[in-house]
Parts: C-alpha cells; structure tokens; sequence
C-alpha cells in the first residue's frame, strides 16, 4: 500500500508550491483556511470586486490537507436528515426550501466548474443512496415518497432494480438523486488556487493563525490586519478557539483500489458516473474513478486528536484496523472485489455539529464563519463562495435556513470530547445493530 502521498488523490505533480506568511501583512479580505470553502470564497471576491480588494487566504497546513483534499469527490444534494424527517420537523414549505437550497448548490458548484474550465474530472451521473436492512429500507422508502410527493425528480429502485446499477447483494433498495457529480478533489482545490493567484490573491500556507481578534490575528508570529475576515477551518475551528464543543473534528476514512481489470469492472456493474451511499448512520460510500479505480469509504468514524492532524498532515496512515473495518465493509457489500488490490489508504478530518448542520455567521463581528459542513462540504462550500461574496457587496439578511447560526448545540467540555464523541459513535453503531436484527 502507498502511503506516501499528502494530497492523496495526486497521482500527476498538480501541486502547486506555496510560500509561508514571513512578514506582517494587511488586506481587506483574509480567508482562514485553504480549502475549497475557502478558497471559493477567496475566488468570487476577487471575480466581484477585482483589485479593489486585497484577499490574502491562510492556511497552518498544505493547500487542500483537511477534508477539501481527502473526500470521496462526490457531489450531491441533502443536509441535515432524510427528507421526510426534514418535512416532518419543519412542514413542507421549509424542508422543501432547505432541500432545494443544497440542489440550488450542487447546480451551481458544477456549472462553474464547467464555466471557469476547473480542471478536476468534472463527471455527471446519479447518486444512488441504498438501503442495507428491512428498517432503513422503509426509512429509505419514506424519503423517496416525500420527495416524490414534494415534486423532486428522483426515482426509486427495488431490489432487482438497484442489483442492475451496481451488483451487491447487501443492497435492498434504492433512491437515485439525478444530476449529481464525481470529481478529483485535489485538482479542484489546485485550480481554484491557480484562479486565485492569477486574480491578484494571495495565498500562504503553513502560516497558523492564533484565535482571530476584531480586524486583527496573529499568524506565525507576525501581525495580520483585515476589513473581515472569514472561517473557513471546518473540522479544525476548534483550534483557533472557536466553537469549542460545538464542532467536533470527526475521521473518515477512504481505500483507492488497484485499475480494475475488465471482467472485474464487469461484476461490479457500477457505472464511472454513479456514486452510492447507503442509509445506516454509520455508512459506506463507493464511485469508480476516470481510471477504473474503486473507491470505498466511510465506515466507523473516530476523534481527530492533535497527532491524528499530524498524520494526516504528514501523509501517513492510520492504524491497520481503521481500514480492516473498510475492508469488512468490502467485503460484506461486494463480494466479487474483496480481493482487489488496495493501493492507496488514508483519512480526513471533517467537522461535525450534533444536529448535523454547519455554522455559516455573518456580520455579528469583522469575523465571519463557513465550518462544521457533516460531510456535505463539496457543493455547499463552492455556492457559499459565491454567497458569501455577494453577501460582501450589499450587507443583506441572511437566508432562513437552519445553518445560518451564531453556535451549534453543545456536546461536551473541549477535554471530553474525544470520550464524549467515542461515546455518540458507539451509540450510533449500536442503533445500526439493533436496527438490523
């Protein structure tokens, strides 16, 4: 297995070599964080307001290292909960209206990607979010009836139909979400910052900011001035002391097979344009990449601790039975591969907030934020660039929709919290256990 790689989706030098903040430094814009969220946000400001405003974007780590650079490349709608849990909280109007905001994005991110020629193996399809057991089957046919019910173009699949998109036994069901996208994360993240600096931004990397202050942070011992600046730091808010408790830095896990060989492709049946994802709260996803690659991931997410960022940032694994739980995954859903040949494995910090929804604060102080993104950060990171940016340029109000929030519900002190979160995940294994008997 290669375990050698930081941006680990990077198989052709499209790296780009970024300085350190080495001087004391101004701008009207700073962007926290070089991720896709930030670094679509860094991107609309310049497109909006050109050289009228500085962007100076900082990162404590390399381009694209947390979650931005290390995700599945799968691009698709929802947040928060099933959609007929969504209605069943907040009544048709509302859960219509938040559904709606996350295709509003998935929409938008791929047709920039299209417009400003992201090079990033933009590929349309469908994503397929299956069921595994007779509960989560019927909690999977409650969304697809919802959203059929609310007007969504979706369709769902029985058994036999779903075992015709991809060849599990495991998989009871399905509901396809249309329109939805794979790409490289690593080359998006690289192209959004090439844009950047060719606009006249600036972008520094492993420059780590102390907790922000009114229009003022220090950033690698030196002092760096802003108008506003924006969070951007997802599983990593907690280390500029912000949303301590609130915004949990949560493992995911991923494995990068071998070129599967044509009769292998063949029993996998899956096409390159269709992701899946299945429907326990502790799931696996799979997408075959542009290269015949098989990509499996999720499984039993765990607590980022300092020397999990370490790791991560360092480009090494982490230990063997975080990825003996995926190949049991593998192995259970497809059969036919659990013998493939794993070249790559790795993991990636992600935020999480207890109710499953980001943070997104705007104008309570000259520090805005854009963190705790559940997962769903792909196509909500690159429309809230462009929200963001507009948001800049009239100081309007922001939509009512149940992320746009000051905090998030508390789950535990800072020190609990990698007990507290080992605690919730064990309660969520548990539920899918009992869920499935």
């Amino acid at each position: 297995m290669d375990f050698t790689s930081n941006l680990v989706w990077s198989r052709t030098g499209a790296e780009i070599s970024l300085p350190s903040l080495c001087a004391d430094a101004e701008c009207d814009h700073l962007i926290i964080g070089a991720g896709l969220a930030g670094l679509s946000a860094a991107y609309h400001i310049l497109k909006k307001f050109g050289s009228r405003r500085k962007v100076i974007v900082v990162d404590a780590h390399p381009l694209g290292s947390g979650a931005s650079g290390r995700n599945s490349g799968m691009i698709g709608p929802g947040i928060g909960k099933q959609y007929h849990l969504l209605v069943k909280q907040y009544g048709d109007v509302k859960a219509r209206q938040i559904f709606v905001h996350t295709l509003d994005a998935l929409n938008y991110s791929t047709q920039l990607i299209r417009d400003e020629k992201l090079g990033c193996d933009l590929l349309m399809g469908s994503q397929f979010k299956v069921s595994t057991n007779a509960a989560n089957d019927r909690q999977l046919q409650l969304e697809g009836d919802a959203l059929i019910a609310a007007g969504f173009d979706v369709e769902t699949y029985d058994r036999k139909a779903i075992k015709g998109i991809v060849d599990s036994p495991g998989y009871l069901s399905g509901l396809e979400y249309k329109n939805t996208a794979t790409i490289d994360p690593v080359k998006l993240v690289v192209s959004l910052a090439k844009k950047i600096l060719a606009m006249g931004g600036e972008i520094y990397v492993n420059t780590r900011c102390a907790e922000p202050q009114e229009h003022f942070v220090e950033a690698n011992g030196h002092s760096l001035r802003f108008s506003r600046a924006l969070l951007a730091t997802n599983g990593f808010t907690p280390s500029l002391n912000r949303l301590r408790g609130r915004v949990m830095p949560i493992s995911t896990s991923l494995m990068l097979s071998a070129p599967l060989l044509p009769g292998q492709m063949a029993q996998l049946g899956l096409q390159p344009n269709n992701a899946i994802i299945d429907v326990r709260r502790i799931f696996n996803y799979l997408r075959i990449t542009p290269d015949h690659r098989l990509l499996f991931g999720g499984g039993e997410p765990f607590y980022s601790t300092d020397s999990v960022w370490k790791r991560q940032r360092d480009g090494e694994p982490e230990s063997y039975k975080v990825y003996a739980g995926l190949s049991e995954g593998l192995s259970k859903f497809l059969p036919q591969l659990a013998d493939i040949s794993i070249e790559k494995v790795w993991s990636g910090t992600i935020g999480v907030t207890l109710d499953n929804y980001p943070v997104v604060t705007r104008g309570q102080s000259s520090v805005d934020s854009f963190v705790g993104c559940c997962g769903h950060g792909l196509a909500l990171s690159l429309a809230n660039g462009a929200s963001y940016a507009n948001w800049l340029e009239a100081f309007s109000c922001s939509p009512d929709l149940p992320w746009y929030r000051s905090s998030a519900p508390y789950l535990a002190p800072p020190a609990l919290l990698p007990l507290a979160s080992s605690s919730y995940i064990k309660f969520l294994r548990l539920a899918d256990g009992l869920s499935s008997t």
